[in-house]
């Protein structure tokens, strides 16, 4: 992974789903409207700096067995509020795929489940 270099981001469907199901709705049924969005903010911001450095992650343990090697990178809004965000790289592409958006207090079998 060259130094320097950008990769592009893909929010792959699954993830999409997770994070308009459970993610924002958490997060608009429990804080304001305007702590809810700037949060929401906040993830994405997390999320889009897998751009210029994606190796950075965890290996995400629940998925060591998958065909690719999924990583994760946390986002902790509050002490009760954390968020994986899981993904893959494919270097020849240079692109980062994103595949969820973990609650961390969700059942981690979960996380299998939605890849």
């Amino acid at each position: 992974m060259g130094e320097g270099k950008l990769y592009k981001i893909v929010i792959a469907r699954p993830a999409t789903i997770r994070y308009q199901e459970h993610v924002l709705s958490y997060l608009y049924d429990n804080f304001t409207f305007e702590r809810a969005s700037r949060i929401d903010e906040n993830i994405i911001k997390t999320a889009s700096t897998l751009s210029s450095k994606p190796a950075r992650g965890r290996r995400e343990k629940y998925l060591l067995g998958a065909e690719e090697d999924f990583r994760f990178i946390l986002h902790k809004e509050t002490r009760y509020f954390e968020i994986k965000i899981i993904y893959y790289i494919k270097e020849k592409e240079s692109t980062v795929y994103v595949t969820d958006f973990f609650p961390t207090r969700m059942d981690p079998q979960r996380i299998i489940d939605n890849q």
